[in-house]
Order: structure tokens, then C-alpha cells, then sequence
């Protein structure tokens, strides 16, 4: 729960419901929900193949901070390391691209 100036409790739902009307707010938010996103997964898929970040190092030739770097800040873009991760666990990498208003120059 989430304390407002007025002592009344809000809850993170209703919070975020009321932030997600400022459109900065909203870009900024997806945008990090999609980064958290993929590190989700891939910290899923890790666990559920019964993997230690060591042991999906080994497998890719890498080192265990690399995985850990994966998982934690995911680059921009899909790099030869995410793609070799995503083929052990028997997945592919999808770039999902979406339309968004441009400006009017």
C-alpha cells in the first residue's frame, strides 16, 4: 500500500491506474515492463530446465557474470549471446515492433 499526503491508503493498482494517465509516465513504464520482461523469462526458462547461471555459461562458452548481465540489464538488442541462451532452452528471439504516433516535422 501506497500513503498519500492525506493519510489515505491507496493501493499500487489504483496508484498506477492514476499514473498511467500522464503519457511519460506511461512510455517510460512500458518500456522498462518490456526490459523486465525478457529478464523474467529468461530467469524462468533457467529455472524451469533445472540450470544454474554457471552451468548455462558452460553450455554457451561464456562466463557466469555474463548470464547474470543477461538477466539482470538485457542488452538493446539481440546479441549473440542472447540468441545462444535462447537456443538451449529451445526458444528463438522475436523482435515485436509496434506503430507509435511520429510527429509531424
Amino acid at each position: 500500500m501506497h500513503r498519500r499526503g492525506d493519510n489515505r491508503k491507496v493501493s499500487l493498482r489504483k496508484y498506477l491506474a492514476e499514473q498511467m494517465k500522464n503519457p511519460r509516465f506511461r512510455k517510460a513504464w512500458e518500456e522498462v515492463q518490456g526490459e523486465n520482461g525478457l529478464t523474467r523469462e529468461l530467469v524462468r526458462l533457467r529455472v524451469e530446465h533445472g540450470l544454474t547461471q554457471a552451468q548455462v555459461a558452460e553450455k554457451v562458452g561464456t562466463k557466469q557474470a555474463a548470464i547474470s548481465r543477461l538477466e539482470h540489464r538485457p542488452p538493446k538488442r539481440p546479441t549473440e549471446l542472447l540468441c545462444k541462451v535462447a537456443n538451449l532452452y529451445g526458444c528463438e528471439v522475436r523482435a515485436h515492433l509496434r506503430l507509435v504516433p511520429v510527429r509531424a516535422r
